[in-house]
């Protein structure tokens, strides 16, 4: 298993965890649902685990797209860019939801917690925006693919 292919399989924790944590958070401290701003911070102290992991196997894969030729390093490292700034919030709600859970009488900072997981998901939410430019090679398996060569006068491709 490649550097890129472990990136696209650990990425999706943080982004999912930390969205999911912190609306399901937000909406138990709008409807007075305690049980459900913790599960918020739960989720928060999860996704804060995986930041690690989703961002170093990001630096080390970026090495690798950006050698490829169909690739800009330019989109690769404004990526880069954009996740650095979110994993630093995401990292910090997460060991700030630990915290609050521990803290678990302290509504005023579990809904701080929660705001901060708001502002994480935003910035992780640049940062995915920014790395779906990233062109991770030619699609041959599309419907193009399927056709057959785009020339007209082959043979070797769909029934003509």
């Amino acid at each position: 298993m490649t550097w890129e292919h472990l990136h696209l399989v650990s990425h999706s924790f943080p982004i999912v965890l930390t969205a999911s944590g912190a609306m399901v958070g937000l909406y138990g401290w709008v409807r007075d649902r305690e049980p459900l701003e913790f599960w918020g911070l739960v989720a928060l102290v999860i996704a804060g685990a995986f930041v690690a992991p989703a961002y170093l196997t990001g630096l080390a894969a970026a090495d690798v797209v950006t050698e490829r030729t169909f690739v800009s390093p330019g989109i690769v490292q404004t990526h880069r860019f954009w996740a650095t700034w979110a994993a630093v919030p995401a990292f910090t709600a997460g060991a700030l939801a630990a915290f609050a859970l521990h803290e678990r009488d302290d509504r005023r900072l579990r809904h701080f917690v929660l705001l901060v997981g708001v502002f994480a998901t935003l910035m992780i939410g640049v940062a995915a925006w920014q790395g779906s430019k990233i062109v991770h090679g030619p699609d041959d398996t599309g419907p193009t693919a399927a056709a057959g060569p785009a020339d007209p006068t082959s043979n070797t491709g769909a029934r003509q």
